[in-house]
C-alpha cells in the first residue's frame, strides 16, 4: 500500500473509534504537505476502504502577503477539482509585545479554524509531517525545553476544546513530494518559507539537509524520542493531577504550605502542571524559580508576577492565579423597596429583599427594622458584627479573618435598611448582620 495511504488508514482507524466526527476540516494552505493530505484523503474516502466522514477544507487567509488572494482562488480552484466544500476566512495579525510574527499567525489560525469547526461535531485535520516534528524538536533544544516541550506535535490534541488529528507524522516531506509527483499534483510555493530569519526555515533549509543526509533515519529515531518524552510526560501529568486534588480548593487557587512540603522539582513540577491547567502560559526557568520565591515569602508580603495576560498574587497560604487586566470593580449605590430585585451586573446576580421564592442560589432570613433598603459598596472601616458574633469589629479585620484576599475585598456590597447595616453580600454568598427590628424578611441571590 501506498505510505501516504497507509499512514492515512491508521490514523482514522483510531480517529474515528475515539471521536466519531460528523465532518473533518482540512486545513489547506495550497502547499505540498496540506495538498497531499487533501487529496490523498479524498481518495482514500471514494476507494470504501474506510469510512470517512463529510471533508471540507478551509483556507485562512492572513494577508501578510501580497500573494494571499491568488492563494486562496489556488485552494478554490483545487477543492472545486476534487468536489470537497471550500471555505476562505480572513484574519488578521497583529502580534502583542514579545510575541513573534509567526506565533501570531499559528495562533490566528487556529482560532479560526476552530471556531468554524466547533459549529458541528467536527475534527479539524493538518499536514504536519516528520520533517516538521524534527525541525519542532530541534527548537526546543535551543530553548532548553524539557520534556513537555521535546514532546513535539502530537498526533491527536485538543485546542480550544476542538479535536485536531495530524494524520502525516510518521511520513517525511520526501515520501510526500514523491505522493505529489506520481498524482501529478500542484501546489503554491509560499515565499516566506525560504527567508530564513525565520528559525524554522533556518533549520528546514541550512541544517536538516546535512543531518538528513549524514543519517537518513534521523526524522524517525527523532520521533521515537518525542514519543518517549510524551508518555513520561503524560505519567508524571497523571501523577501531578493526584498531587493537586489535595492542594487545589479552587482550580485557580493552590495551597502554599503544601507545596513547601515538596522538594523543589516537585514544586516546579505541580506549578507548571497547576498552570498549565489554568491556561496559562508556560514560564520560563527565571520566572519559575521567582514564583518559588513567593512561596517563602511573609505571609504579609502578597507578593505578585505577572505572566502575559495572567498575574499569580499570593495572599496568607493560598497562591491566585488571576487574571492581570482585573481591575476592582465600583457599585454605584441604589435604593429599593421590599420584593424588588436589584441587578449586581458584574457578579451575573440579582438580590431579592422579602418573601421567599424557589430557584435562590441562597437564602438568609435577617431581622429588619424598615422594608426600604440600598445596596452600596462599604469603606473597610465599617464596624461590623455578624450573626451569631460576640463583638464588633471593622470590616477589614473580618475579611482578614475569613481569609478574603484584598483584591477581592471590592466584591462585597452592604446591604442597610434604613436605621442599620444589615447583611454583606457577594458572589454567590449572603453574610447576617445582627440587626434588629419587626420584620423577618428573607434574603436571596439568583442567577442572571
Amino acid at each position: 500500500m501506498d505510505p501516504v495511504f497507509s499512514a492515512l488508514s491508521t490514523h482514522f482507524s483510531t480517529l474515528m473509534a475515539r471521536e466519531q466526527p460528523e465532518k473533518l476540516v482540512v486545513g489547506l494552505s495550497g502547499g505540498l504537505d496540506s495538498v497531499v493530505l487533501l487529496h490523498s484523503l479524498m481518495q482514500l474516502s471514494r476507494s470504501g476502504e474506510l469510512a470517512v466522514p463529510t471533508i471540507e477544507a478551509v483556507y485562512v487567509n492572513h494577508g501578510l502577503s501580497a500573494n494571499a488572494g491568488d492563494w486562496q482562488q489556488s485552494c478554490a480552484a483545487l477543492c472545486k477539482d476534487l468536489n470537497v466544500s471550500f471555505t476562505a476566512i480572513a484574519v488578521e495579525v497583529t502580534p502583542r509585545a514579545r510575541e513573534s510574527l509567526e506565533a501570531c499567525a499559528r495562533d490566528r489560525r487556529y482560532a479560526a479554524l476552530c471556531e468554524h469547526a466547533k459549529a458541528a461535531k467536527s475534527v479539524i485535520v493538518t499536514a504536519h509531517h516528520q520533517n516538521d516534528q524534527l525541525e519542532t524538536l530541534l527548537l526546543q533544544l535551543k530553548r532548553g525545553s524539557g520534556p513537555k516541550g521535546l514532546s513535539g506535535i502530537a498526533a491527536f490534541s485538543v485546542m480550544h476544546s476542538v479535536p485536531v488529528s495530524r494524520p502525516l507524522l510518521t511520513l517525511s516531506r520526501a515520501q510526500i513530494l514523491d505522493y505529489a509527483r506520481q498524482n501529478d499534483l500542484r501546489w503554491i510555493e509560499d515565499e516566506s518559507n525560504s527567508d530564513e530569519s525565520f528559525d524554522r526555515n533556518f533549520l528546514r533549509h541550512s541544517v536538516l539537509p546535512s543531518l538528513l543526509e549524514r543519517w537518513p533515519s534521523f526524522g524517525q529515531t527523532a520521533s521515537r524520542s518525542a514519543s518517549l518524552c510524551a508518555e513520561q510526560q503524560g505519567l508524571l501529568d497523571e501523577t501531578c493531577d493526584e498531587r493537586l486534588e489535595s492542594l487545589c480548593g479552587k482550580p485557580a487557587c493552590i495551597s502554599v504550605s503544601g507545596l513547601n512540603a515538596a522538594s523543589p522539582a516537585w514544586q516546579r513540577a505541580l506549578l507548571r502542571r497547576w498552570l498549565e491547567r489554568n491556561k496559562v502560559a508556560m514560564p520560563g526557568a527565571k520566572q519559575l524559580m521567582q514564583i518559588q520565591q513567593m512561596l517563602t515569602a511573609r505571609p504579609d508580603a502578597q507578593p505578585h508576577i505577572v505572566l502575559g495576560n495572567t498575574q499569580l498574587r499570593r495572599y496568607q497560604d493560598t497562591l491566585y492565579c488571576l487574571d492581570a487586566g482585573q481591575l476592582p470593580w465600583s457599585f454605584k449605590t441604589v435604593g429599593f423597596n421590599a420584593q424588588e430585585f436589584v441587578v449586581i451586573e458584574p457578579q451575573r446576580q440579582k438580590l431579592m429583599v422579602g418573601k421567599q421564592q424557589d430557584g435562590a442560589l441562597c437564602s438568609v432570613s435577617v431581622a429588619t427594622a424598615e422594608s426600604q433598603f440600598s445596596l452600596s459598596q462599604p469603606v473597610l472601616s465599617l464596624p461590623v458584627k455578624p450573626a451569631g458574633e460576640v463583638h464588633h469589629k471593622p470590616l477589614k479585620k473580618w475579611f482578614k479573618q475569613w481569609q478574603v484576599p484584598p483584591w477581592e475585598r471590592s466584591d462585597w456590597l452592604l446591604l442597610s435598611d434604613a436605621e442599620q447595616p444589615v447583611a454583606l453580600v457577594t458572589k454567590g454568598q449572603i453574610i447576617a448582620l445582627s440587626a434588629t427590628g419587626q420584620r423577618k424578611v428573607f434574603l436571596q441571590l439568583f442567577a442572571l
